[in-house]
């Protein structure tokens, strides 16, 4: 399988025993005294860079968990002469999660920093967790050592568009740094929060480290990335909101929490979640495992939890063949907001319903939008595998509107995300990228309709294209809030829907940009394929 794609936080390489993260440490009082070293306008770009090697630090993790260890890795650097470091909240956070959403909480943990790592110089020291945010990822960490060399704050506001900058860190866990330069692509705000964006090459274990500009002076910090390695664009925690965090009362941080030894007790579950259901009106279970279940009266059990700031809403229909792996496929091609994907476990592959949405653009009628399709869609499914029902469009399930009106609210919302675009036809819009990918957008029974198809499934016999078909679901799995889906021509398509009714700018925006690296990843995998339609 290839690279595997996220939305958020995709910084820390983190290889875990069992399952996923939240927040942990102890807020402090304490404010970093920030000073000045050398005027950066003084220094000569060697200098620049040896004092970014100097204050840049390898973030080692690593939790005990009520049944095991797990660790991971991330990127810091150093703020001031008194040992204090910045990294990720996300890179130190004490909860694990699996693939399958399940979750622990650490009874503990270990945080060390080291300097100069991989080299002659190397010098390792044990972290405190001075304060931690989850809700803006950043964590400040204390060293019991002098730091002599630190990087400054910069203005984020000011640094314009197309500013050279350099991604500072450890990539992959990797102990040698990094320095990979770009520029500054864009001042984002998505889901309400700020962000600088990037063009400058980072991947998983960047996450905490430095997006600096040409003065040494940081004017972010990697937080995330829309994909591992195909994606051009990362994202930064402006350096004006760490300054602004660093000043305020860390009585106002989100608290804390690891789990009690000898056991740890239920995993945490997401509050935001909970708040979510408790306003949709329906009718929900906590499990141990911090996932919630709502019962269906068609017999469907429907799950609910956040993972890596999505929103997931899924049911599980069991295993599945090969055989039905196809059929998988078309039936996600008809679905109005969710797909198939096959997770392996214990050596078989069993199908889920599955839904994603980033956690800001939920609300709690998404939600129940969501969980009653699950639960329709799921039953269907089965109809359709035992002959009961045929297989189609369930226009019921999807929201409907007036299309001229919706079309020029798309257009509207195009405008404004700043994507490229032209009218390809009378009905569709189409976005290219310089990946030589070409996104469309249309209005579909009131859905946004983002889609790229790809060609025909991959295998040149009907029992290779069973197989392939199985794959394609298993790549489902994985990613965030599209699809591989077979139409009626056994054409494959990656596709999202989304109501019209939950569209902003920069849900099209990133949507656009998954569709176009999903599509590019696949096409890189499995070669150009003929279109079925067109044989």
């Amino acid at each position: 399988m290839s690279s595997i794609f996220r939305i958020y936080s995709l910084g820390a390489a983190l290889v875990f025993a069992a399952g996923a993260l939240w927040l942990a440490g102890c807020p402090s009082t304490e404010s970093p005294r920030m000073q000045s070293p050398q005027s950066p306008e003084r220094v000569s770009k060697d200098q620049v860079l040896e004092r970014i090697r100097d204050a840049v630090v390898l973030v080692e993790t690593t939790l005990q968990l009520p049944d095991g260890e797990a660790g991971g890795t991330g990127s810091g650097f150093v703020i001031n002469n008194e040992g204090r470091i910045i990294t990720s909240a996300h890179v130190i956070s004490p909860v694990v999660t699996a693939d399958d959403g399940r979750s622990q909480v650490a009874v503990s943990r270990e945080i060390r920093v080291i300097f100069h790592p991989g080299t002659d110089e190397e010098r390792s020291y044990s972290a405190e967790v001075v304060r931690e945010h989850p809700g803006i990822d950043l964590a400040l960490l204390k060293i019991d050592a002098a730091t002599p060399v630190w990087l400054e704050l910069g203005d984020s506001a000011a640094i314009p568009q197309t500013a050279k900058v350099i991604a500072c860190g450890h990539p992959l866990g990797l102990r040698e740094i990094s320095l990979r330069t770009g520029t500054v692509t864009a001042h984002r705000t998505f889901e309400g929060k700020q962000y600088l964006e990037h063009d400058a090459e980072a991947d998983d274990g960047n996450s905490g480290g430095p997006v600096v500009d040409e003065t040494g002076r940081v004017v972010g910090v990697h937080t995330a990335t829309f994909m591992s390695e195909n994606m051009s664009t990362k994202w930064a925690i402006p350096s004006n909101v760490l300054r602004e965090w660093l000043s305020s009362d860390p009585a106002n941080d989100p608290p804390v929490q690891m789990a009690a030894a000898g056991g740890g007790g239920p995993a945490l579950a997401s509050p935001a979640v909970e708040d979510l259901l408790d306003r949709s009106g329906l009718s929900y279970t906590r499990l141990e495992s911090g996932i919630f279940e709502l019962p269906y009266s068609n017999e469907a059990t429907v799950y609910v939890h956040e993972v890596d700031d999505l929103l997931r809403v899924y049911t599980i229909y069991g295993e599945i063949t090969a055989d039905d792996a196809a059929l998988a496929l078309r039936f996600t091609y008809n679905d109005p907001v969710g797909r198939f994907s096959v997770h392996k476990q214990d050596g078989d592959d069993v199908l889920y319903w599955e839904a994603q949405v980033p956690m800001g653009i939920a609300s709690p009628d998404y939600l129940r939008d969501l969980a009653d399709i699950a639960a329709s869609q799921i039953e269907s499914f089965d109809n359709v595998l035992s002959g009961r029902e045929q297989l189609g469009t369930p226009t019921d399930l999807y929201p409907g509107g007036d299309p001229d009106a919706l079309y020029a609210e798309l257009r509207a919302i195009l405008d404004e995300s700043g994507l490229t675009y032209s009218d390809f036809d009378e009905e569709t819009f189409e976005i290219p990228f310089g990946n030589d990918v070409t996104v469309y957008a249309k209005i579909y029974r009131g859905v946004a309709y983002i889609h790229c198809y790809t060609g025909g499934v991959p295998g040149g016999d009907p029992s290779s294209a069973r197989q392939f078909a199985l794959e394609l679901l298993q790549r489902n799995w994985y990613d965030p809030v599209g699809r591989l889906a077979m139409d009626e021509d056994y054409d494959v398509v990656w596709e999202s829907q989304i109501p019209m009714t939950y569209l902003t700018p920069d849900y099209l925006y990133i949507v656009a940009n998954i569709a176009s690296t999903q599509v590019e990843d696949f096409l890189k995998e499995y070669g150009e394929i003929s279109f079925n339609a067109n044989q």
